[in-house]
Parts: C-alpha cells; structure tokens; sequence
C-alpha cells in the first residue's frame, strides 16, 4: 500500500520530469493576505488565506501559500527517506501535514504568450486557458507606502468590481495577485472599493536562484523539490477543458466528494485509495463541509 500511495503523490503532486519547454524560474515572490467575503449574509466572517506569487521575468503563477509550503514540506520529508534507505521505496512513512483545507486553484501567466491559465486539482488537474485580460487602468497621483516600498495608486473597473491597486514601479514586474496585471511595476496590494476582496501586502524578497542552480540530472518521476519551489509551469498532466464544464466539475465534487473521487480514478490502481483517504488523516481537512459562496471573486 505504501508503493502505491508513493506512486500516487508521484503522479498526481509531481511535475513530469522531461517537459517540451524549459519552465521559467521564478526570481522573485509576493506574498500576500486574501481576504474574502464569500457569503454576503455573514459579512463577519470572510475566509482568509496567506496567497503566494511566483514571479519569472515574463510569467507569474499565483497559488495557496499555504499549500504550496506544505507540498514542499512533504515531499522534502519522501525526498530525504528515500535517499536514506538508498533509493529504495520500502519503509517510507507518510504522514499528512495539511491542517486546513486550501484553495486548489493556480492562477498562470504568460506575458510573451499572451494567455493565461486556470488550473485546479480537482483529483485530476485541470486547466482552463486564456488571453490575458486587458485591464483598463487610471493612474493617480496618490501615493503610499507599505513596509518602506513606494507606492502609487491606479484605479479600474475589471470583473464587475471597482478595483483599487498600489503598484510600485521601482519593481519591475507587470504582474499582480489573481488576474491583476498590466500596471508599470509590481501590484503590492489591491481590494475593491466594498473591500469585499482585499489582497494585502505581506512581504517581498528575491528567490536568488538562476539556471546554473537548475538540476541538470534528469530521472523519470522524480521527486523534485526544486522544480516544485521554483517552476512556472502548467503541468504537462493537466486536462485542458472549458469554463464552463470545470464549474460543472467542481459542483460535483463538491456535491459528492467521495463518489466525484471514484469516478476520476475508475480503472486506475489508486481506485482503492478513495477508501483508505476517508479513514485517514490523508484527508482534506473540512473536505466535507459545504461553502456558500454567493459574491464570487469575478462578478462578470
């Protein structure tokens, strides 16, 4: 059971190891403190989650930070077993890290290629593709600062929100958190004029990595942390499918979690582990509780 449980994080959580392109890397991270209002009725209690943005000089990716750090955590401890029992797969130890339940949606940008991708891991992954879209903004004069970084202010009305962004041009990335791009410099916080939405600033640094820091060894399915950490990629196993359909995908699974699982991994080895993760502690925490959301992030 363990081989195949490995065998499953292999599959699922691991980018391929020989892609068609070589992935950007990124040089830079924002992180950032999302604030949601997803149920109007209880303005008091609006969801929360740390959000990070990986930051290559012609892409980005934003993801959960949260998850993104417990993934690395975990496959950093698989990593470290296996070079300790000398490669071998026998005896690992798999314990869950994931305490809460997380956003499972990635967010990609591609500036050169001009398109975007939506990708959510709903047992699969699956990636529903883009152009980038054309925000409108109105530069103003104000101008602030958030932890000494100069600031100035652009407004727009994108997504059926009035949104407010500082932007500082001395960071010259032309991206921002979610969708928001196309100011001159690095958006370093956004909200809507309700602050129904709010992505507040919560650091900045320099990955300091570069190509010659890229593992040149390349082994199939292999554990790699550093791609994990460092790649804006779409994995090479996402299924491409439309908007409309992934809604339909994601109301399933959330209509019914366990019967959603079984039917994505009908006829596969890892069928039986729909069983085993509903008696574990492998499964997402809350996975079952229903979420109202009824002011969605985009109303248009």
């Amino acid at each position: 059971m363990k081989k195949l449980l490995l065998l499953f994080i292999i599959t699922h959580l691991i980018k391929p190891a020989f892609a068609q392109q070589v992935p950007e890397l990124a040089v830079a991270k924002a992180t950032y403190q999302f604030i949601h209002v997803r149920d109007t009725n209880h303005r008091e209690q609006p969801y929360e989650e740390e959000m990070l943005l990986l930051l290559g000089k012609n892409s980005s990716k934003f993801t959960s930070n949260v998850r993104y750090k417990q993934e690395l955590e975990f496959i950093s401890g698989v990593e470290k077993q296996i070079k300790e029992n000398g490669g071998s797969l026998n005896n690992l130890v798999f314990k869950s890290n994931r305490k809460r339940a997380t956003l499972n949606e990635d967010y990609f940008t591609f500036f050169n290629d001009h398109k975007t991708a939506l990708v959510t891991r709903l047992i699969n992954y699956y990636a529903v593709e883009d152009s980038i879209p054309k925000i409108k903004w109105e530069i103003k004069k104000d101008t602030a600062n958030f932890s000494g970084i100069k600031c100035q202010k652009a407004t727009s009305w994108f997504g059926g929100r009035n949104w407010i962004a500082w932007f500082a041009s001395a960071i010259p990335f032309q991206a921002g958190p979610w969708k928001l791009n196309g100011l001159p410099g690095l958006i370093i916080e956004a909200y809507d004029d309700r602050k129904d939405i709010q992505f507040l600033f919560a650091g900045f640094e320099a990955t300091n990595i570069s190509e010659k820091d890229r593992p040149k060894k390349q082994t199939a399915n292999r554990l790699d942390t550093f791609a994990m950490a460092y790649e804006i990629k779409v994995t090479d196993k996402a299924i491409k499918t439309s908007r409309d359909e992934l809604k339909k995908l994601v109301k399933a699974s959330t209509e019914n979690p366990s019967g959603f699982a079984k039917a994505q991994l009908a006829g596969t080895p890892f069928a039986q582990l729909v069983e085993l993760a509903s008696k574990s502690n492998m499964a997402a925490p809350n996975a079952n509780q229903t979420t109202i959301i009824n002011n969605p992030i985009e109303l248009k």
